[in-house]
């Protein structure tokens, strides 16, 4: 007899199966979801990662035992992918400490500060920045991860040289 599944943390955000796999969610799913009377907004903040700038919301929900916290990140280039990530939201399950589980943002706000993100970057986003080397990384991420892919690409680079990338 198999056992039954576990719950996912992610759980009670209610993602769909597409959205647990790519771990990615659209603008107008993020705004669903902080809408809804359960979750609070902690944190919205432009910042950097790895892979660009963006702007970064924490959320969390009722889980389990405890609020269940996720992080989303966009409205920013993606260096890597060589475009602008204007409608699409990665996620990440994050960690709210005592003090981070305090800080509450108005709903309002966080509209207010998404919408003057998507203004500020929109004539950007509109221009044409993928070249084939993003174009392969994002296939590369899409069927691995973002880390997989630069891995694999840098690999490539090393094994061919420039020259693979000369139309």
């Amino acid at each position: 007899m198999s056992q039954p599944e576990r719950p996912q943390p992610t759980d009670s955000f209610g993602f769909t199966e597409a959205e647990k796999l790519n771990e990615r969610i659209t603008t107008d799913r993020l705004r669903s979801l902080v809408r809804d009377e359960q979750t609070q907004v902690h944190r919205v903040e432009l910042t950097t990662n790895t892979y660009g700038e963006f702007l970064f919301v924490t959320v969390s929900r009722p889980g389990e035992m405890q609020r269940t916290s996720l992080t989303f990140w966009g409205l920013g280039y993606h260096e890597h992918r060589e475009r602008w990530l204007l409608d699409e939201w990665n996620w990440y399950q994050s960690h709210l400490d005592a003090e981070r589980g305090k800080e509450l943002l108005e709903k309002q706000e966080f509209e207010w500060l998404l919408q003057e993100r998507h203004s500020e970057i929109a004539p950007y986003a509109s221009e044409p920045t993928q070249t084939r080397r993003g174009e392969l990384f994002e296939l590369l991420a899409d069927l691995t991860d973002e880390d997989g892919a630069w891995a694999e690409l840098d690999d490539l680079e090393n094994l061919l040289g420039d020259a693979f990338w000369e139309e």
